[in-house]
């Protein structure tokens, strides 16, 4: 997809404003580089896998949406990967009924679909082959600049090429840790960047048209704070990995109530080399401008 075509799927940003200061504030690891990524796993309690909230309604709405109109963009399974699948379906509504939160939905043809219409979180499924960890089948519709269909059926090395210092800090960690993993050990862990609107669905390769610098308000807008909280599990039937995305945004003026991690973000942002700025705020053009604010804040 173009980015022009992702608007119609933007949230109404009234909700996200009013929720406040995001506890997830706390979780974000702005530590300035080196390195500039970090696996950042910790132990996931399975009670907390997921993460229904007070948007709860409006992106699934959102997620049926871009199913039914877009489907080709945010859905892919490859062969072989029909186990995995289903064993996700089950997970997913197993935890919902543990939870006392009802299935709303799962009329859907394919068994990822049909969980990932029930859920905020994005599903992807990590298959074993010889040349590594491929991504083999996704439920992703709230990614942050990538296109499923540059990275289904690619290994890890692939999938994570556009990432700034990925190949030299993570890989052969990422490809380790896999490995490794089990499924009476399942993680989860926080990125966080800052994009110029309130999208969850950024289905595009870049802005279009390209960012340009900007003067932000004393609210900090236009921009977003934007984190996903990601958990990986092993499967015990079809030991694939599934690789849960949360998406969470909250407007950057929640940073004037929070000066201490306005200072940490200002100080990570100063050690962040080009590449990495243009990575975490889709163009580096933003920079000047969000350093500034930053300063003013405290």
């Amino acid at each position: 997809m173009r980015f022009g075509d992702l608007h119609p799927y933007a949230p109404d940003p009234a909700p996200y404003v009013d929720a406040g200061i995001p506890a997830w504030l706390d979780e974000l690891d702005l530590k300035p580089p080196p390195p500039h990524l970090k696996m950042g796993t910790r132990s996931l309690d399975l009670d907390t896998w997921l993460l229904p909230d007070r948007f709860h309604d409006g992106e699934l709405a959102i997620r049926r949406r871009l199913l039914d109109e877009r489907r080709d963009d945010v859905f892919g399974a490859l062969a072989g990967t029909e186990a995995a699948c289903s064993e996700t379906l089950a997970l997913v509504t197993d935890w919902l009924a543990a939870h006392g939160i009802a299935a709303s939905e799962r009329a859907d043809g394919h068994p990822l679909a049909a969980a990932g219409r029930m859920v905020q979180e994005d599903l992807c499924l990590m298959i074993r082959h010889e040349d590594g960890w491929r991504l083999d089948a996704a439920m992703l519709c709230f990614p942050t600049l990538w296109l499923l269909s540059d990275k289904l059926g690619r290994v890890n090395a692939d999938v994570h090429a556009p990432v700034p210092h990925f190949a030299e800090e993570l890989l052969a960690r990422v490809d380790t840790f896999f490995d490794r993993l089990r499924p009476s050990t399942p993680v989860w862990r926080r990125n966080f960047s800052l994009m110029p609107a309130p999208m969850l669905c950024l289905a595009a390769r870049e802005f279009d048209p390209p960012l340009t610098s900007m003067t932000l308000a004393d609210d900090g807008s236009p921009l977003w704070l934007r984190s996903e909280r990601q958990t990986l599990r092993r499967l015990p039937q079809s030991d694939a990995i599934l690789f849960t995305i949360k998406v969470q945004i909250a407007p950057a003026g929640v940073l004037r109530s929070r000066p201490d991690r306005a200072a940490d973000l200002a100080a990570m942002y100063a050690h962040l080399d080009a590449a990495a700025h243009g990575y975490k705020m889709g163009g580096d053009t933003l920079v000047p401008a969000l350093t500034r604010w930053l300063a003013g804040i405290g």
